[in-house]
């Protein structure tokens, strides 16, 4: 009886390490960040560049598609910084991505400006405003020190701009490229800029694309027992993309990660169907770093009812692992969180797994808008806190527990069959 019952462990062992493909999701995670791809941005059509390699991964997969391809065509404007990109502290060249960020919507420029300095001791802008003089600073910069976080977003009254220094890495985004501004704001870091300096040039080559082709892409597996019922799992493929020519943000666990974890789950359900009880829909979506804009569209123009849902698990950053699983959005589905956390208890995937409350912050966020139980799951270690910088690069990124990942993935969708009733 004990041979027997060892027999079967190292059996079931073997199907669950043989489930899940570590050197796939690692080589998509390479090709994903690598410079051919331009960050998966705008530049050079860095994320149509992705969508193309990540069309025929779901071709060699095996999966079906509802329209005859697997790609869902939209567009949005967007700026962008595809040339010359120099700031120079006096004499000293500074790196864009290393030093300092340029706000997303700031359009071509070609200035030299003076810098007005907030003092150290100074922490909101209402005190600044009462101790400077802000006449003449229309063609001024502000600097403001780490104390005050706000200004790199809302500027300072009367100024040309702003100067937002920070005590850590520099971190950029694009949720502002949408509108360009004659307005200027950097992010820099403390040490690149000396208190002596008086002046800051700033030369600057962006370009506004009008309605930018963007692609979702969308694939599925026909489910053996209800094929009008779908669990989807969700990702975003898209990035920071370059910030001038030689800047570039590879985004591996944001989010590379995810995106290769939706499709070795893609590959493992079309290779085995009998195990997709409801159908299972693979949605890798653009745009997130944009204002989630490929999820909203997808919601918006789905290419099956919404209401056909089972449930929506969005992955995004999940690279890590050594500290637990976080669900955002699993206080509003409680039914859901407990089986995720009955069968971490049983099968000791994770040290833990913490549920939070509802967050508009991925690609879970339209879907549930429209009444999809949709949680958005994330793994969290000090292995890798890489995040919106030019260091979330594959090699940073170990994968600590992504078997773990794997397994409660698709256990879950297991425990859906069919005890899980939709909480809305």
């Amino acid at each position: 009886m004990k041979k027997l019952f060892l027999l079967i462990v190292a059996l079931t062992g073997f199907v669950f390490l043989s489930a899940q493909d570590r050197g796939y999701v690692h080589r998509i995670v390479r090709e994903l960040s690598s410079p051919a791809l331009h960050g998966r941005g705008y530049v050079r059509s860095g994320d149509i560049r992705a969508a193309v390699i990540l069309e025929k991964e779901m071709k060699k997969a095996g999966l079906q598609a509802f329209n005859g391809d697997y790609v869902q065509r939209y567009s949005f404007s967007i700026n962008s910084f595809p040339g010359k990109l120099t700031v120079k502290a006096g004499k000293k060249k500074l790196r864009p991505g290393y030093d300092f960020v340029l706000a997303p919507s700031v359009t071509s420029i070609d200035e030299t400006f003076n810098l007005h300095w907030i003092p150290d001791t100074v922490t909101t802008i209402e005190s600044a405003l009462k101790i400077m003089d802000t006449t003449g600073l229309s063609r001024s910069l502000v600097v403001a020190p780490s104390g005050i976080q706000s200004l790199y977003r809302t500027g300072f009254p009367g100024a040309r701009g702003v100067i937002q220094l920070t005590k850590g890495n520099v971190w950029w985004h694009v949720s502002g490229a949408r509108e360009p501004s004659g307005k200027i704001a950097l992010m820099m870091r403390e040490s690149a800029l000396s208190k002596e300096t008086r002046h800051i040039s700033i030369e600057v080559e962006s370009e506004f694309l009008v309605d930018h082709e963007a692609r979702n892409l969308i694939g599925y597996v026909p489910g053996t027992a209800e094929p009008d019922t779908f669990i989807v799992f969700i990702a975003h493929y898209d990035h920071l993309g370059r910030m001038g020519a030689k800047t570039l943000f590879p985004g591996a666990n944001d989010n590379a990660s995810g995106t290769a974890t939706v499709l070795d789950l893609a590959r493992y359900y079309a290779a085995n169907p009998n195990r997709a009880y409801y159908s299972m829909a693979f949605i890798l979506v653009s745009g997130e770093e944009a204002g989630l804009l490929g999820s909203f569209y997808n919601a918006d123009n789905p290419l099956f009812p919404l209401s056909n849902i089972k449930f929506l698990i969005n992955m995004d950053m999940v690279g890590t692992g050594s500290e637990g699983l976080s669900i955002v959005n699993g206080d509003l589905f409680p039914r859901a969180v407990d089986i995720f956390k009955q069968i971490n208890s049983e099968k000791g995937y994770f040290a833990n797994i913490r549920s939070g409350g509802e967050s508009c912050n991925s690609d879970h966020c339209p879907y549930y808008r429209k009444g999809v139980p949709s949680v958005f799951l994330f793994t969290r270690g000090a292995e890798n806190r890489e995040y919106h910088n030019v260091y979330d690069t594959p090699e940073r990124l170990p994968f600590t527990a992504y078997d773990q990942l794997f397994g409660i993935i698709t256990d879950f969708a297991i425990a859906l069959q069919p005890e899980l009733k939709n909480e809305k």
